[in-house]
């Protein structure tokens, strides 16, 4: 993809003359601080933005698998649903209520669910039969529970698993395979992630891991598509210092966030959890405290785009769960907004990182 002219792309007026060697330089180093978060607590703004451990209504039904076999399929703790070893299957988001969610265009008072593209998976490598003392080899990714973000991903040690926005989850098409975007300086404070045999312990399922093989020639652990890292200043249980650093570095929770803050050089944009950009459109009317938005996105408009449905998105930490409203749009229909503004999805967008949206007049990235 040409970095340069995607990220150009992603806004208008004066951010769209960014200098092509500022848009080109490593998007790994992030001055920006990360969010204060104290071992062991914290806050979870009103419960919304953080997964909660054992949430058996954020299970995933059907995930399917790049590579045979089958296996219950889930984000955290609750029992798989079976998952289709065909590439093509797709995970299908849980309603409210725990309900299997049918598609993305339900009408107003119904269930505003989304099908979800299918995820990345490959088959952990071989590993050790047998552990110490003979009772299996010890788990290499367990979860661990924070008050502040809920349930999440660590090592076998306790040490906190991040995921990075500039990175590009794949999904269940060979020539999809996640992109790691960390590296050379990058890779000094965010260490990558290699599970090796991949052990798991309770609570989790093989169907939303994979490994890739990094640019450097080395192994990495995938998680829903999202390579997994280390941080640097994380050196014992239960430490999340690299939390929200530059808003897209975020702790690795078992129920991904379907709403994520994503990078291309040296802008960020709101992107769906599978990394399919949100936009906004300048047609619109702006919702405020007193009107709902209006979406001026009609006939012709919508061969091009679709209205984005998610009655209650989750959120990654570095976003704020007021600043998302749902109104009722043309066709009696459901639509998030964004700090007031419609937001979109564009139909020729495939995978992660796709902005052709941006080609449209008025439409740009939704941006955090």
């Amino acid at each position: 993809m040409n970095h340069l002219k995607t990220a150009i792309g992603l806004l208008p007026g004066a951010l769209s003359l960014l200098a092509a060697s500022s848009l080109l330089m490593s998007a790994c180093v992030d001055d920006e601080p990360g969010i204060e978060v104290p071992n062991g607590a914290g806050n979870n703004a009103g419960g919304s933005t953080g997964a909660q451990a054992g949430s058996a209504g954020a299970s995933i039904a059907g995930a399917s698998h790049q590579t045979g076999g089958s296996a219950g399929s889930q984000a955290s703790g609750g029992s798989g649903a079976g998952a289709s070893n065909s590439a093509q299957a797709g995970a299908t988001e849980m309603g409210e209520g725990g309900a299997a969610g049918a598609g993305n265009d339900d009408g107003v008072g119904g269930q505003m669910t989304e099908p979800q593209a299918c995820i990345f998976h490959t088959d952990a490598p071989p590993g050790e039969s047998e552990g110490e003392g003979g009772a299996g080899p010890a788990p290499t990714i367990t979860v661990q529970t924070s008050a502040f973000v809920g349930s999440y991903l660590a090592d076998g040690a306790g040490r906190t698993l991040y995921v990075y926005g500039a990175d590009l989850p794949g999904d269940c098409q060979a020539d999809n395979v996640p992109t790691s975007r960390c590296d050379a300086d990058c890779l000094v404070s965010w260490p990558s992630f290699d599970a090796g045999a991949r052990v798991l312990g309770p609570g989790l399922s093989d169907v939303g891991f994979g490994s890739i093989v990094r640019g450097d020639g080395l192994a990495q652990t995938t998680y829903f598509g999202w390579p997994l890292y280390y941080y640097k200043t994380d050196l014992t249980f239960g430490q999340m210092t690299g939390q929200g650093k530059g808003k897209t570095w975020q702790v690795a929770e078992t129920t991904p966030a379907s709403i994520v803050i994503m990078k291309e050089g040296a802008v960020k944009y709101l992107a769906d959890g599978n990394g399919r950009t949100l936009y906004v459109s300048s047609a619109d009317a702006v919702g405020t405290g007193s009107s709902d938005p209006v979406s001026a996105c009609s006939g012709p408009c919508l061969q091009t785009f679709e209205r984005f449905q998610q009655k209650s998105p989750t959120l990654v930490q570095s976003l704020e769960q007021q600043d998302f409203s749902v109104f009722v749009a043309a066709g009696n229909q459901l639509q998030l907004a964004f700090k007031g503004q419609p937001l979109y999805k564009a139909l020729a967008d495939h995978k992660a990182g796709d902005t052709t949206g941006t080609a449209t007049t008025g439409f740009t990235a939704a941006l955090p």
